[in-house]
């Protein structure tokens, strides 16, 4: 499979990163599309694409601290000898757990939460039973549930929240998993451009990565609608 890069006026105003990126994309699409065998596929875009393309390698950077490391450290989370301080690439769910982990000890440190802390928690943690002792009352007829039953419960008071979240207006970015994806891809070359894409450029190299766009003007109001509310 050879990296040469296209040619187009396009791609002259990404940078490297980002060119790799999108090949990277349009081989995974090919690959999902095209190799009978998931699991073949998957070693295809989880082992093979980021060797050929670097960009294309899951992950971001994010920045660790030696405070941090050793707060994981200490409460058993293997790092390995090599994993020091600094900045690091690492998978999304992984970066996200170093960042979600950091925000907490930022809150916690807080005098002013641990405060308040115990009274909202008690407050929310009474909502919740109330949720879940309604549910599995009207569900089985009474308080002395067996194991079965308790998850049975949980899982209704889940799918509840869930519901009662799902009421809300959510973000309009289009219909099906495509335009999340879409957005996510306008994103990473949004961030990536030596120079701003004009619409028929962006459209162009979303083609390149296999994303089909009606025309230039729809993608330029899916796109200003986006950042107009905060999507991009």
């Amino acid at each position: 499979m050879k990296q040469k890069q296209p040619a187009a006026a396009w791609a002259k105003k990404l940078d490297n990163e980002c060119l790799q990126f999108l090949a990277g994309v349009r081989y995974a699409r090919w690959a999902n599309r095209e190799i009978k065998d998931p699991e073949e596929a998957r070693n295809f875009v989880n082992d093979v694409l980021p060797k050929l393309f670097p960009g294309f390698a899951q992950g971001r950077k994010i920045a660790i601290s030696a405070e941090l490391l050793e707060s994981l450290k200490s409460a058993g989370m293997p790092m390995g000898e090599n994993f020091t301080p600094g900045e690091h690439r690492l998978p999304e769910n992984t970066a996200r757990i170093f960042e979600n982990v950091e925000m907490i000890q930022q809150i916690f440190n807080d005098e002013d939460f641990r405060k308040k802390f115990p009274v909202v928690a008690a407050f929310g943690l009474t909502f919740v039973q109330d949720v879940f002792s309604g549910l599995a009352l009207h569900q089985f007829g009474t308080e002395d549930l067996s194991v079965d039953q308790m998850c049975w419960a949980a899982g209704a008071t889940l799918e509840w929240f869930g519901k009662m979240l799902k009421e809300r207006k959510p973000p309009d970015v289009g219909k099906g998993r495509a335009n999340v994806e879409l957005l996510e891809l306008i994103r990473k070359i949004r961030t990536h451009e030596t120079k701003k894409l004009k619409p028929k450029e962006l459209r162009q190299a979303l083609e390149y990565a296999g994303y089909y766009v009606s025309d230039e003007e729809a993608l330029r109001l899916f796109e200003w609608r986006a950042k107009k509310k905060g999507q991009l």
